[in-house]
């Protein structure tokens, strides 16, 4: 058997989606080739698609002895980790993994949105913001992340402020950027200047929202603007939403991204 052959045809199966079949391939690798550390990280790969979360992380953590393993790995690693229970274990990988050079820009997104769901690693999902302005530090969406978990992490209004400054001035077109900006002054009590950022909102857009506690603040900040238009098409899309009973979200959270392993 040519192993070669045989471990490029399971990565094959594996990106089609053919797990089972990728495993029955990896199995028959592992018989003659049970030291190798590529074929037992692509098997915990494989099982963590599967939802083997316990299998996956015995599969990885036999390729970690035997193999430096990808970032992809070891954010499976300590995502299992974190799903199975083992938080101390999960924060120090998380950790060891944002530190890596090779950390590929498109982990980035995962590592933030995903670890940005437990409040305790709040401080972690942050890093990953850091890490992804550092990078590309033109990505409007990487600082309206770093705004999200400052906030979180209970940073000075007007840091975040800034933070969102520099998204809105990236991408001034962008509606969320704005509302996300209007946010943190209105709540610092800056209503002019939060006026001014929101105004530049085009009126199809303000009918857009689909929030309803972002349209309450909107309409504050419109009424003590006396901007009679913009209150106007806030206060009716507000209506609407209540008379339908949509269910909202707020407009300054930046958006999840989706796992790119899973793509």
């Amino acid at each position: 058997m040519d192993a070669q052959n045989t471990l490029q045809k399971a990565i094959g199966l594996f990106r089609q989606g053919l797990h089972y079949q990728a495993l029955d391939q990896i199995s028959r690798l592992l018989n003659t080739c049970p030291n190798e550390g590529k074929i037992w990280e692509l098997k915990g790969l494989v099982e963590d698609s599967l939802s083997w979360r316990n299998t996956s992380i015995r599969s990885l953590e036999t390729a970690t002895t035997l193999i430096p393993i990808s970032a992809s790995g070891q954010y499976i690693l300590a995502k299992n980790y974190l799903e199975i229970g083992k938080h101390a274990l999960a924060k120090s990988v998380f950790s060891i993994l944002l530190q890596r050079q090779d950390l590929p820009d498109r982990l980035l997104p995962a590592i933030s949105s995903y670890l940005g769901q437990y409040p305790e690693l709040t401080y972690l999902a942050l890093d990953a913001c850091r890490k992804a302005v550092k990078r590309d530090p033109g990505c409007a969406e990487s600082w309206l992340g770093m705004a999200c978990f400052m906030g979180k992490l209970h940073y000075p209004k007007e840091q975040i402020a800034n933070v969102l400054r520099k998204a809105v001035t990236l991408d001034p077109e962008n509606r969320h950027y704005r509302i996300a900006l209007s946010n943190v002054l209105e709540q610092s009590g800056k209503f002019d200047q939060a006026y001014r950022v929101v105004k530049e909102i085009k009126t199809s857009e303000l009918n857009q929202i689909p929030c309803a506690a972002c349209l309450k603040k909107l309409i504050r900040i419109f009424s003590l603007a006396e901007d009679n238009t913009r209150h106007e098409i806030c206060s009716n899309k507000l209506k609407q939403l209540q008379s339908t009973e949509i269910p909202t979200s707020p407009e300054f959270l930046p958006p999840r991204f989706s796992d790119p392993l899973n793509n």
